[in-house]
């Protein structure tokens, strides 16, 4: 994984990646992780698939800026007490969405496919099941990746859906209805945050 990073920073200081291939380092940036990702998806067990997916998700999810996101316009409003509570409820809760959603994908292996660039820094790299079987549920269903460029240059995926459906919009949908049905903050931020609690198990 350390390599891949390395890989792909020093081949862009190099400049061999340039503004017509835009896109390109990105592409790689997300089959990197798709390959590093293969074998877990391909664990004989649950809890295998699911160790090897936080393993992912934990390395390469900007989950600062996703959470911040899906709060949308209540992100400011946190306390911070009730940010110390929200940050390691929605880093566990957003695992385990991903968790779930990536073992339906157990045994398939997921090809980068191309991309869009939505602008300099945030870019959307596209992604099906290779060589899928005929008549299969997957076939023709495309994984998108929302990847984002820090000011450093360092890429992180800041959110994943498929077929044009995002989980961190769906996400900023729920918990804002959340927050807005219990008052708005303070109050409403602290039913979001239990309410994460109670989905997480803690």
């Amino acid at each position: 994984m350390k390599f891949f990073k390395a890989f792909l920073g020093g081949v862009a200081a190099l400049g061999i990646f340039s503004a017509a291939a835009a896109g390109d380092e990105e592409e790689l940036f997300v089959q990197g992780i798709l390959d590093q990702a293969e074998p877990h998806l391909a664990a004989p067990t649950e809890k295998e698939r699911f160790d090897g997916i936080a393993e992912l998700v934990d390395e390469y999810v900007d989950m600062r800026r996703v959470s911040r996101f899906v709060l949308g316009q209540y992100a400011r409003k946190l306390t911070d007490e009730q940010r110390a509570a929200y940050d390691p409820l929605f880093r566990k809760y957003a695992t385990q969405v991903y968790q779930n959603i990536l073992s339906e994908y157990a045994g398939e292996k997921l090809a980068v496919t191309g991309s869009v660039d939505r602008s300099e820094r945030d870019i959307i790299v596209n992604s099906k099941i290779a060589n899928a079987r005929p008549g299969s549920d997957f076939a023709d269903t495309v994984v998108h990746w929302r990847v984002y460029r820090n000011r450093d240059g360092a890429l992180a995926i800041v959110d994943a859906g498929a077929d044009n459906v995002w989980l961190a919009l769906e996400q900023r949908t729920t918990f804002g209805s959340v927050i807005a049905n219990n008052g708005g903050p303070p109050a409403g931020i602290d039913a979001l945050i239990t309410e994460l609690a109670e989905k997480t198990g803690d």
